[in-house]
């Protein structure tokens, strides 16, 4: 599982007000750009990727990707053992040829798998691009 939390403590009640539809509208916008950025295959990935509360009004957000190999797209892994058979699907979806299996685990053991980041580069479009965007808006 991969996710991202964001939270803040501010004194004054009108700026913690302003500054919650902030980090929400924030929040909602790196929702939408790591589905959008995240590589799919069956979708299971892309359906994993929740904001916790998914309400506005918090002082805390947790984006995550929920599925046991969101880390293993994000970052990529380090060379391992990897079944054939357990690629056939994936080789006949994505390649469209299953008996390409093997080939696909022989490079996994030797090489790894390269990072496919959707959650990280959701992160900085948020932060360069929106984030300053939101707080004029909201903050004048």
């Amino acid at each position: 599982m991969i996710n991202v939390s964001v939270e803040f403590n501010v004194k004054n009640k009108e700026i913690k007000e302003k500054l919650k539809k902030v980090l929400f509208r924030a929040m909602i916008d790196m929702h939408k750009i790591a589905k959008q950025k995240c590589p799919v295959d069956t979708g299971r990935l892309r359906n994993s990727i929740k904001l916790f509360p998914s309400s506005p009004g918090a002082v805390k957000y947790i984006l995550a990707a929920t599925v046991e190999y969101a880390g293993d797209v994000e970052f990529g892994t380090t060379p391992h053992f990897v079944s054939a058979k357990e690629l056939r699907d994936w080789a006949r979806r994505k390649l469209g040829d299953e008996s390409a299996a093997g080939a696909v685990a022989e490079k996994i053991r030797r090489a790894g798998t390269n990072a496919h980041p959707f959650m990280r580069p959701a992160l900085m479009q948020v932060k360069e691009n929106k984030l300053k965007e939101s707080f004029k808006r909201i903050l004048g």
